[in-house]
């Protein structure tokens, strides 16, 4: 009777170990996400842990048996997400002269970085992705009328947030970021994440 009890208590300690095994579910997260990773997760009641990195990042732990429910929630709530270099970081100069065309382009991919960027902070929002599309400027005096400023803007969100009612609003403040760029001329897509 004791050896069978003896045996039961070593299988239910070996069951609970393992369930108590963690694992990594990501790795190089900066501090902000990390906290938010956690918080999303203590909602959905799973307990996970923040481990900082030689680097300065973090990494999150979760017990083995949640970790398919983990990287679920995580999908769910688009995490991690993008990082997003600063103006400043884009045009950063690396030699001494740049070709217009460099700068042009630098210019572009900076503008689309700063409203994705800015979109990103809508609740609601997973991903976003904008492209503008600015005429580089000419030297030719006698060119026709240039070519006007066009964006585009892809926004994937969470079910309930309702970011499609949103789309004038987009429009304006996408338009309002870009010089000479109407409203009429940013095209906005918003696509829901089904649950599943």
């Amino acid at each position: 009777m004791v050896k069978n009890a003896l045996l039961i208590a070593i299988i239910s300690f070996l069951f609970v170990a393992c369930n108590e095994q963690k694992v990594t579910i990501l790795q190089g997260v900066p501090q902000n996400d990390a906290n938010e990773i956690i918080l999303q997760l203590s909602l959905s009641d799973i307990d996970a842990d923040k481990i900082l990195l030689k680097d300065g990042t973090y990494s999150i732990q979760v017990n083995a048996d949640k970790e398919i429910q983990s990287l679920k929630v995580i999908s769910v709530y688009g995490q991690p997400r993008n990082s997003y270099e600063s103006m400043g970081t884009i045009f950063k100069k690396d030699g001494l002269i740049s070709s217009p065309l460099e700068e042009h382009a630098r210019y572009i991919d900076s503008l689309n970085q700063e409203l994705e960027h800015t979109l990103s902070l809508i609740d609601g929002v997973i991903t976003v992705r904008v492209q503008v599309s600015l005429p580089a400027p000419t030297d030719n005096l006698w060119s026709a009328e240039s070519a006007k400023p066009s964006a585009s803007v892809l926004i994937k969100y969470r079910q309930g947030s309702r970011i499609d009612l949103l789309s004038n609003r987009i429009k304006l403040l996408v338009s309002r970021s870009v010089p000479g760029l109407s409203p009429d001329m940013v095209e906005v897509l918003p696509l829901l994440k089904k649950e599943s």
